[in-house]
C-alpha cells in the first residue's frame, strides 16, 4: 500500500510505508509533521543598529570576527541614537543597541519594542566634560551645555545641576547630536557636554575636564538590546545566534584580553593605555545577572524612568510599557 502525503507545493509525494500497520490518526499526524516542516519559511535577515559605545562592541566583535553569521543577522553601524530610533520607525532595523531611555521613547512614538538582553550598565562611561576654564559643575551657570535630546541627557544633566546646586534656568542647553559633540567643543560654541565613550577620551585629549560622570548616579543608565515585538515570531534562531554571540565575545574578553583590546582600541581610535579605564566604567553583565535584571528589575527601572521622562517633558504622549523584558533568549543559552 502507498500512502500520499499533500506537500506545501500542492502536489502527491510517495510515502513507502513502515512494516507495521498505522493507523489513520497516524498517517494524519506524520502528514501534517512533514507538511509543516516543508512548508516553513526560511528566517528573514535579522538588521540590528549599533553604534561605537563601548558596550555595544561585543557584538560588533562577534560580526567581524565571524562568529555571528551574517546570512542571519546584518549589523549596521548608525552614527547616533537619534538616527537609530528613527531608522526603526521607518522599519529600515529589526532591532538595535539602545539605552533604555531610548527604548521608552520609541514605544511613546508607537514603535513596539522588547528587551531581549542588558548590555551593560554605565559607571562612569557616561561624562559631563568641560572646556577651557571650566572645572568644576559650580563654574557652568550661564553657560552652554551641549546635550542630545534624551533621558541619558536629561538624568545626567539634572543629576549634576543638583549636585552643583543650579537649576536648568541658570544654564543653556543647547541641542547638540552624539557624532557631533567633538566638533561642537573643539569650535568653543558650547563651555560643557554631557557625552559618553568613546568620545569623552578623545575630548579628554583636547583638554577637557570631567564634571560629573554616571558612577555618581549608579545603576541609573542601563544599555540593552531591544527588538521589535513582530520579529521574536519569526527570526527567534536568529535572535538566539545574536544574544550567544554577545555572551561568547563577553566570556572571550575575559580569557583573551590582549586580543580584545587590540580590536576595541582599534574600533573606538584610542590607546591601549585608555581602554582600562573605559571598561571601568562599566558593568557587563554575564547570563545570570541579565536574568535577574530580565526577571524583574528592568521593567521597575523602565516605570521609574519614563516618570523622570514624562516630568522633563521628553515624552510626546504618555506610554504604557506593559511587560518590556523578554528572557527567552538569555535563558536558553545559559
Amino acid at each position: 500500500m502507498i500512502y500520499w502525503i499533500p506537500t506545501c507545493f500542492g502536489h502527491m509525494d510517495a510515502y513507502t510505508p513502515p512494516p507495521f500497520p498505522l493507523s489513520r490518526r497516524h498517517v494524519l499526524q506524520a502528514g501534517l509533521a512533514m507538511a509543516l516542516t516543508a512548508c516553513q519559511a526560511p528566517e528573514p535577515l535579522l538588521r540590528i543598529g549599533s553604534n561605537g559605545w563601548p558596550g555595544y562592541l561585543f557584538i560588533t566583535w562577534a560580526a567581524d570576527g565571524q562568529v555571528l553569521d551574517h546570512k542571519q543577522v546584518r549589523l549596521l553601524q548608525i552614527s547616533s541614537s537619534t538616527s537609530c530610533l528613527r531608522a526603526l520607525s521607518a522599519g529600515m532595523l529589526d532591532g538595535a543597541c539602545l539605552t533604555l531611555d531610548e527604548v521608552i521613547s520609541a514605544l511613546a512614538e508607537g514603535i513596539p519594542l522588547k528587551v531581549i538582553a542588558v548590555l551593560d550598565v554605565s559607571h562612569g562611561g557616561d561624562v559631563v566634560l568641560g572646556r577651557g576654564e571650566v572645572t568644576s559643575p559650580g563654574q557652568l551657570a550661564g553657560r552652554r551645555i551641549g546635550v542630545e535630546a534624551s533621558a541619558v541627557g536629561a538624568v545626567m544633566l539634572d543629576a549634576m545641576l543638583q549636585r552643583a546646586g543650579l537649576t536648568r534656568a541658570q544654564v543653556i542647553p543647547v541641542p547638540v547630536l552624539l557624532d557631533q559633540h567633538e566638533a561642537a567643543f573643539a569650535s568653543g560654541s558650547i563651555d560643557a557636554v554631557v557625552t559618553m565613550e568613546p568620545q569623552a577620551s578623545r575630548l579628554r585629549k583636547q583638554g577637557a575636564h570631567t564634571l560629573f560622570s554616571s558612577a555618581d548616579i549608579p545603576g541609573r543608565i542601563v544599555d540593552v538590546l531591544a527588538v521589535r515585538e513582530d520579529v521574536l515570531g519569526v527570526a527567534r534562531q536568529a535572535l538566539q545566534a545574536l544574544v550567544n554571540s554577545h555572551f561568547a565575545m563577553l566570556e572571550k574578553f575575559g580569557r583573551q584580553r590582549s586580543e580584545a583590546y587590540a580590536y576595541m582600541a582599534a574600533q573606538m581610535g584610542v590607546s591601549h593605555a585608555e581602554l582600562a579605564p573605559i571598561f571601568a566604567g562599566l558593568r557587563l553583565p554575564g547570563r545570570q545577572e541579565n536574568l535577574h535584571w530580565l526577571g524583574g528589575r528592568l521593567d521597575e527601572e523602565a516605570r521609574n524612568l519614563a516618570n523622570v521622562m514624562s516630568r522633563a517633558g521628553l515624552l510626546p504622549r504618555p506610554v504604557q510599557l506593559g511587560r518590556l523584558a523578554v528572557a527567552d533568549f538569555v535563558e536558553r543559552g545559559a
